[in-house]
């Protein structure tokens, strides 16, 4: 058998097709095809054939001496091959070379040192005259003893007589819902919708609501309710209406 031929066996028997070895080596499918067929002028050299002869044997799990054996044998090295192999074997001694001043980097460092004082300078050079110019100039701070007053000789006005506090208005709103005839449901609620009496009025049945803030009320019979807030009989026109902290009412929006 060839070595070609020994190749398409080992993939035979690997259960592999030539996209699936290509893709496990990362060799092009028409060389693989071309190195099945012992045709190995398209790998490059013999140093290439035998690296592409070992990946093959390493997908398919075959032992690679027998057919590296077998292409040594049908394909000798030529010398330029063996000098390259020769060249990997035996280690490279490392060279010496003459240690040579850079004068370039020399040159450069003196540059960047004359640049940085020379900007040194300029920032601080107007700061030191402004300062010399400042302290020559400075006047000297003359100290004067200040001169008390002469007590006038008028009498100082007469203290005006202090004005009453006005009374703060009231903070909190009295509400007293008194129920006529047959009675009605009434609700009371706040600005945040929060319950504050919710029930139905008898006849003849008082409730007293006392809030610091606006109150939303919603009366069943209107005609059966009488409303008194801070002490003062109102007159609601609507079934819903708002009572604000000053004692008014308002329509419900």
């Amino acid at each position: 058998m060839t070595i070609g031929s020994e190749l398409t066996a080992a993939r035979e028997r690997a259960d592999l097709s030539i996209e699936q070895l290509s893709a496990a080596t990362r060799i092009r499918t028409g060389l693989l095809v071309a190195m099945e067929d012992d045709d190995f002028s398209r790998c490059g050299g013999n140093f290439y054939a035998r690296g592409h002869i070992r990946s093959i044997a390493r997908v398919v799990k075959a032992d690679p001496a027998p057919l590296l054996a077998a292409f040594d044998e049908a394909y000798p090295p030529s010398e330029p091959d063996r000098a390259r192999r020769d060249e990997r074997i035996e280690p490279r001694k490392p060279r010496l070379h003459p240690v040579r001043p850079r004068w370039a980097v020399v040159v450069g460092a003196i540059l960047v040192g004359l640049m940085g004082w020379g900007m040194v300078r300029l920032f601080t050079l107007p700061s030191d005259v402004e300062a010399n110019a400042s302290r020559s100039a400075s006047p000297t701070p003359a100290v004067t003893t200040p001169v008390a007053p002469k007590p006038s000789a008028t009498k100082p006005p007469p203290p005006k007589p202090s004005t009453p506090a006005k009374p703060k208005p009231a903070t909190k709103v009295v509400v007293v819902l008194k129920s006529t005839g047959e009675g009605t449901y009434v609700t009371l609620r706040n600005y945040y919708g929060e319950v504050l009496f919710q029930g139905r009025l008898g006849t003849g049945s008082t409730q007293t609501v006392t809030y610091p803030g606006s109150i939303r009320v919603s009366a069943g019979a209107l005609k059966n309710l009488t409303v008194t807030i801070n002490g003062k009989k109102a007159v609601p026109t609507t079934r819903r209406f708002t009572i604000t902290p000053t004692g008014t009412i308002q329509k419900a929006p």
